[in-house]
């Protein structure tokens, strides 16, 4: 029958390899790896020889079917890895295990190390509830437009990532925004350089900024917003949502302008969209 395992790798440190790990790659028939150099250097550890096929982020949804029509064909027992950490977690591997799930494939997941979970048990924070988000966007209205929707959204801690090159400019956007909420930031996790940031986020931002070696190792960011005042909500109803846009426009902002306006302060786009119509059925604008 058939097998697909999900193996966590180690984050960095190849002492947190498991011996279960080496189990189910000494199984395995083929590897499916994020980066089949990043993974031959593992299979060197165990001293593995293993036939490999790339599954990555540019290929993955392709190259499933093709994995999946290969395993019910040949029989064949396959172990996904991504170059560290768990698979599917900000990295490739999650369209496989699906694929597998419906052509009813056994998954059996191998558990092993993740940064999210590293970080989160290092910061000292109370993350019996917390939501991971990866990866925010780089542009700076919608990474602002974005955290100010996680911290609405009443979760207590939040989980990032960020690469080196601009984790500075990340958590000196929290700080702009959030300059109490508390900040715990990882780089390095398990390896020679591994350094533990934590304070406020303003605090945090003078840390990074003084360190030499910022631009060294990935960033795991754990926010804790839970010492702050609950955030204020905003319920736009219609009609609330049409006088705001006819206050915009008797201060000179045409209807485009001011439903910008209207989203900027918080109101549904669906809302935007139906006061939009009224007015423009009301006034022929």
């Amino acid at each position: 029958m058939p097998k697909l395992y999900v193996v966590a790798t180690p984050i960095g440190n190849l002492n947190d390899l498991t011996e279960r790990m080496r189990e189910a790659l000494t199984e395995a028939d083929l590897i499916a790896a994020e980066d089949t150099r990043v993974t031959m250097k593992l299979l060197s550890h165990y001293d593995l020889k293993k036939p490999m096929v790339s599954c990555h982020r540019h290929n993955e949804e392709g190259r499933s079917s093709q994995i999946v029509e290969r395993m019910l064909a040949e029989d064949l027992t396959v172990a996904l890895t991504c170059d560290a950490g768990t698979p599917g977690i900000s990295d490739p591997g999650h369209l496989l295990v699906d694929a597998c799930h419906a052509a009813s494939i056994k998954v059996e997941p191998i558990s092993g190390p993740s940064a999210v979970v590293t970080a989160l048990s290092a910061s000292g924070f109370d993350a019996r509830e917390f939501a991971f988000y990866g990866f925010l966007p780089r542009e700076k209205k919608p990474l602002r437009e974005k955290l100010n929707a996680i911290r609405k959204s009443g979760v207590p801690v939040a989980v990032l990532y960020e690469s080196p090159h601009r984790v500075t400019d990340l958590v000196g956007e929290i700080a702009g925004l959030y300059p109490e909420a508390r900040l715990c930031v990882c780089s390095d996790l398990t390896k020679r350089f591994e350094r533990i940031d934590r304070g406020t986020a303003a605090e945090v931002h003078a840390m990074l900024a003084a360190n030499a070696n910022v631009d060294k190792g990935e960033y795991c960011i754990v926010v804790d917003f839970s010492t702050l005042a609950p955030a204020e909500t905003t319920d736009a109803p219609v009609i609330d949502c049409t006088l705001f846009l006819l206050s915009r426009i008797l201060e000179d902002r045409d209807l485009s302008e001011a439903a910008v306006d209207a989203k900027d302060a918080g109101s549904p786009r669906t809302e935007i969209y139906k006061a939009k119509l009224r007015i423009a059925e009301q006034f022929d604008c």
